[in-house]
């Protein structure tokens, strides 16, 4: 009788205390929403226009591709990805929004394999919270444990929960790509380690010691660090924020699902997950079908500022212009059916123009581009599904 009064003890104290972190959430998020919606007006007052970057400096997240963005990047313009060599994927098969679900409880599209994670409210959007002080496992839920193509990228910001300047206790952040058959506690085809935030480890390829300055920042500086994999059957590469930090061409074939996992003393924050298949070369499409169209293309939400990460796509059509001077094109923006038709119109043609704009800032002649927005007058995808949408949130480049 004894243990069950101290089970029950235990089992209302942790009640009590997601019921005080859900209200504390609650009004954190009502705070920030109020002082954001107040800096809006003031930079509106300040600027006299209408808010459409052209952006070398933009941070944040935006519906045509990702979901809201708060905090900061390490890298938090265009120019800190100078080298950034990251595409997406052509079609997204996995972009989950969980911007409507309620907090404190589990997510509604990743599987929990062990330990707890809950949806939560941070800086004013909502995070996938992976608990600190055991072992936690997520994977994507799909309809079938075999949804890893050859050829595929994966996209998530994380974020340590570590108040300290160095990491105290060992800790583990595994991503793990396996056979379908396999249980998610059996040795990966192939994984990404974070090690204590000093270094990594990719595929069989042994520690990667990582640089001070991106060392640090991941293992202390509590802010989004972008993460990038791309892997293309035997090959595959790991990118964060805007450095390379692990390639091979070894990996072992087969992988068929994945998961992410945490083991060690520090909670993690996740957002902005993206799974997409494919990734072919875009001169072969405009050699092919006359255009091709990215999702790699980022902006903030309801804007026209360019995310930073948007760097690999955006270099890697600047690098076929170079190479091929007769190319011109035709800047097509869409949106998702999401919000008023005459607003969606309005910003994808703003996005377009912003492409158009950065692009000329690298260095491409302004009469080799034009632009059009479309809003969400030509799905490629439907606007039913969460996938859909993110299908249809794109930029498409026109030869002319």
């Amino acid at each position: 009788m004894a243990g069950f009064t101290v089970a029950n003890a235990q089992i209302w104290k942790k009640v009590k205390d997601r019921v005080k972190q859900t209200v504390e959430n609650k009004i954190t998020q009502k705070s920030q929403d109020v002082t954001t919606n107040a800096m809006n007006k003031a930079e509106g007052a300040i600027q006299g226009k209408d808010e459409q970057s052209l952006p070398a400096a933009g941070s944040g997240s935006g519906n045509t591709a990702v979901a809201a963005s708060g905090g900061g990047n390490a890298a938090k313009s265009i120019s800190d990805y100078k080298s950034y060599d990251f595409v997406p994927g052509d079609k997204i098969i996995f972009e989950p929004d969980i911007s409507k679900e309620a907090d404190a409880e589990l997510p509604a599209r990743f599987k929990l394999i062990k330990g707890n994670a809950e949806i939560q409210s941070y800086e004013g959007e909502k995070i996938l919270h992976l608990d600190e002080g055991g072992s936690t496992s997520i994977s994507p839920l799909m309809s079938t444990d075999s949804y890893l193509p050859e050829q595929f990228t994966v996209e998530f910001d994380m974020s340590f929960e570590n108040k300290e300047d160095y990491m105290r206790y060992t800790n583990y952040f595994d991503v793990v790509f396996m056979k379908a058959a396999q249980n998610f506690f059996e040795s990966p085809v192939y994984r990404f380690r974070i090690t204590s935030g000093s270094g990594v480890e990719w595929a069989t390829g042994g520690h990667i010691r990582l640089e001070e300055n991106l060392s640090k920042a991941l293992s202390t500086d509590n802010k989004w660090h972008h993460m990038a994999f791309y892997v293309n059957k035997n090959i595959g590469k790991v990118y964060i924020d805007a450095t390379r930090v692990a390639a091979s061409n070894t990996l072992n074939l087969g992988a068929e699902k994945m998961a992410i996992n945490i083991d060690g003393r520090y909670g993690v924050k996740i957002r902005n997950f993206r799974l997409a298949a494919g990734g072919s070369d875009k001169y072969n499409k405009v050699i092919t079908d006359g255009k091709f169209v990215t999702h790699g293309i980022l902006f903030d939400v309801a804007k026209a500022t360019i995310k930073p990460e948007s760097a690999g796509t955006l270099n890697e059509v600047v690098k076929m212009m170079q190479a091929h001077p007769d190319l011109k094109f035709e800047i097509d923006g869409h949106t998702d059916s999401d919000g008023q038709d005459q607003a969606n119109l309005q910003l994808s043609e703003k996005r377009a123009e912003a492409v158009k704009g950065q692009l000329v800032s690298m260095g491409i002649s302004q009469d080799r581009l034009t632009t059009k927005g479309f809003g969400e007058t030509k799905p490629i995808d439907s606007n039913d599904t969460q996938e859909g949408k993110a299908n249809n949130r794109r930029v498409e480049f026109i030869k002319m």
